[in-house]
């Protein structure tokens, strides 16, 4: 772009824009704007832009008032079926988090009546070990992984179920 102005130049776009150059223009605006490179690239680019926008101006369809009618009647029935299902998913997210709940409530008490089935089980495998130090080992491990395996088979079994309540349409 140059930073060369010329004096003419709101002349030009003021003609252009209003529809008039160059056929309803003085002839003097019209020889100057050949003449000189600023007003010729003005002209250029606003009749363009003129003719441009007469164009689409033209070639706008608008729809019938039936359409617009029936598109803002859908459009509201879709927005008011999404606002009646915002509570449903606040309520999924809560049962499925009070599922959670008493799933881990139920283990931590059944826990407790498992012990005496583990330390029975440990006590007939502990004889299989050379030494005490590794047979306590064992049984820690076991304790630990016995727990994680009853956490594991829990998920297992309460989250497709879980799942399916959540996400069922009835």
């Amino acid at each position: 772009m140059s930073g060369i102005d010329c004096t003419y130049e709101p002349a030009v776009v003021t003609a252009v824009l209003s529809g008039q150059f160059p056929r309803g223009c003085d002839e003097a605006l019209v020889a100057h704007a050949r003449e000189c490179e600023v007003c010729r690239e003005v002209s250029a680019i606003a009749t363009l832009m003129h003719d441009d926008h007469d164009r689409a101006r033209y070639e706008v369809q608008v729809p019938a008032s039936g359409q617009v009618w029936w598109r803002a009647a859908v459009r509201a029935r879709l927005d008011s079926t999404q606002a009646s299902m915002r509570p449903m998913t606040w309520l999924h997210g809560i049962t499925a988090a009070v599922a959670v709940g008493v799933m881990l409530a139920v283990m931590g008490a059944a826990w407790p009546m498992l012990m005496p089935v583990v330390e029975r089980v440990w006590a007939m495998v502990a004889g299989y070990f050379p030494s005490a130090d590794v047979a306590n080992a064992v049984a820690n491990g076991l304790r630990l992984s016995a727990m994680l395996g009853l956490i594991g088979a829990a998920i297992l079994v309460v989250a497709p179920l879980a799942l399916y309540f959540a996400l069922s349409d009835d």
